[in-house]
């Protein structure tokens, strides 16, 4: 496990402490992970991507066949098909 190590102020002391009592933690340590992971998890987690903009453009399939599938269903659909193919990319490096 990598090591660092940071100069700290009065204020950050007390703001450390105080969640170490809040959460019952026994190492500031253990408190300033917590507090990294937690202030991360946001930028962390795969993006959703917003395909709103094609409710009603896929409402029907090409040729004029209708699906029971209605748009939040196709949407959900691509998105998983995009998720796929992004992986399938990136495992090639």
């Amino acid at each position: 496990m990598a090591q660092v190590n940071l100069h700290t102020t009065p204020e950050f002391e007390e703001a450390l402490s105080a969640l170490m009592k809040a959460r019952k933690l026994k190492s500031k340590s253990e408190a300033i992970r917590l507090a990294v992971q937690e202030a991360a998890a946001p930028f962390r987690a795969p993006r959703k991507r917003d395909l709103s903009a094609l409710i009603g453009f896929v409402d029907r399939l090409p040729g004029g066949r209708r699906t029971n599938k209605n748009s939040a269903e196709l949407m959900a659909e691509i998105d998983d098909e995009m998720e796929a193919k992004l992986r399938r990319l990136g495992s090639r490096k």
